[in-house]
């Protein structure tokens, strides 16, 4: 999903030339950002799998966990970002029959044809794409999906607790820093 949301951000605005600002590239470097924190924990999950309570070797559930809450969270904030990127052309560009019609095509064809690379039915085909994605009966249906889908929220969150190495951050190093003269450790 991220990389399909990049995608058609990206090509809207290398189609309009916008690419080269800095405020869109802002934009363009936080969805970077979102995919490539999916990416990292999901990298990282394998890179340190551990032994399952069976015996297999398992994702680190903690890094996979905290990946999930990750996509999961910030997942409606980066389609927000996508619709910015693509504008408001995804909520009015008119169906494909609207581009083929002897009436209107000539009129579609003058307004949606940005250069001779990028045509009118190009750009139809690439803001139809972003309203389905983004947009779209179906976006919602995604979204809740994605959302959902594994567990609710809660029950994310209440994996990284179940998983997370609590000890690690209460380490001998923090102890001594915190508590030189000594502490309990519970």
């Amino acid at each position: 999903m991220a990389d399909l949301m990049i995608g058609a951000a990206l090509f809207n605005v290398r189609q309009t030339g916008l690419d080269k600002q800095p405020a869109v590239q802002e934009k363009l470097s936080q969805l970077a950002v979102y995919r490539e924190g999916i990416n990292a924990h999901l990298t990282a999950a394998i890179a340190t799998a551990e032994k399952s309570p069976g015996g297999l070797l398992m994702p680190n559930q903690s890094l996979l966990f905290t990946g999930r809450v990750h996509a999961c969270t910030n997942l409606p904030a980066m389609m927000h970002l996508a619709r910015e990127l693509c504008g408001g052309q995804i909520c009015v560009t008119p169906d494909s029959a609207s581009f083929k019609h002897p009436e209107t095509g000539k009129w579609m064809e003058k307004f949606y044809s940005i250069n001779d690379d990028w045509l009118a039915e190009d750009r139809r085909k690439l803001l139809s794409f972003a309203r389905d994605l983004l947009n779209s009966d179906y976006a919602g249906h995604r979204l809740t999906f994605q959302l959902f889908a594994q567990s609710a929220p809660f029950a994310h969150l209440a994996a990284v607790y179940r998983n997370f190495d609590w000890g690690e951050s209460l380490g001998l190093r923090i102890r001594q820093r915190v508590f030189p003269k000594g502490c309990r450790t519970a």
